[in-house]
């Protein structure tokens, strides 16, 4: 049957459905096809929007009610089909411009697509997301019911596990950046916690334990408080805190820094007699001066 006049149906609300649903699958326009893959409609409803009205008669139709497929990975045909409220379709949800449904959205999208630069990290080593999630509503009733707030973020509790009820939670971007495959543990009087947790605790910037870490510092001193103690020195080509200089000598460091105060520099610093105050002093290359 050709499409429009013979059938008597145009302008009709029943065959804009089948209008809709056509165009899903087969429209010229790509943006307006629906998302998924394969969607198809029956040889019987394809060319015929008649047959496809004598179906919706006897299975419940009625104005204000939509289209459904009972299984979403399948075409329309009748066994797949059945009319529902509105509500009750995942296309009238309502959260489609949602923080919350960005974040159900992008979730797939590390995991479901190999365009994307950091699918490598989600979808290319493994990671996916649940059966149960497929649907954006179950996962908005685990979000709703597991301390979901505007702020934060879904973070898996095993970095190398799957996006899943039993494998996530909602985490601050400090939680965040913690619960990395690259985190870091620095161990403080028996005590392991990240660089971004012991900076948050002592007060000290993350960029400061770091530059201590690298030029040597252990332990308690990693988290004392800023001004001369941390003092950058160098001597013989090799750059740590003064504090650090002293501990490696077993001088005390009031002894290295009442040197350093005099003029004192080099290996002079750290020699364990008493000098003498008129030695020739060697100078070198201070950091901070």
């Amino acid at each position: 049957m050709a499409l429009g006049e013979r059938h008597g149906l145009s302008g009709t609300k029943v065959y804009k459905v089948w209008k809709t649903i056509r165009l899903k699958c087969y429209g010229s326009n790509i943006d307006n096809r629906y998302k998924g893959e394969h969607l198809w409609i029956c040889d019987e409803w394809r060319e015929d929007p008649v047959a496809f009205v004598n179906w919706d008669a006897h299975n419940g139709y009625q104005e204000g009610l939509e289209l459904a497929r009972k299984d979403k990975d399948d075409g329309y045909y009748p066994e797949n089909c059945i009319f529902v409220k509105k509500k009750e379709t995942s296309k009238t949800h309502g959260m489609r411009w949602t923080r919350l449904y960005n974040i159900w959205s992008l979730m797939h999208s590390r995991c479901e697509n190999p365009n994307l630069d950091y699918y490598e990290r989600y979808g290319g080593r493994g990671i996916s997301v649940c059966d149960d999630w497929k649907q954006f509503e179950a996962f908005e009733d685990w979000a709703m019911n597991n301390g979901y707030e505007d702020g934060l973020s879904i973070d898996r509790i095993d970095v190398n596990g799957n996006y899943e009820p039993g494998n996530c939670k909602w985490s601050t971007n400090l939680e965040q950046s913690r619960n990395k495959r690259n985190s870091v543990y620095i161990p403080i009087n028996g005590e392991s916690r990240t660089i971004g947790e012991w900076a948050e605790i002592s007060g000290l910037s993350y960029k400061t334990i770091q530059r201590r870490l690298r030029t040597g510092c252990k332990e308690e001193d990693l988290l004392a408080p800023i001004g001369e103690h941390w003092q950058h020195v160098e001597i013989n080509g090799i750059i740590k805190p003064l504090s650090v200089w002293a501990k490696e000598a077993g001088l005390q460091y009031t002894t290295v820094q009442r040197r350093y105060k005099r003029g004192v520099r080099g290996e002079d610093l750290l020699k364990k007699r008493r000098l003498d105050k008129k030695a020739h002093i060697q100078l070198t290359f201070d950091l901070d001066s």
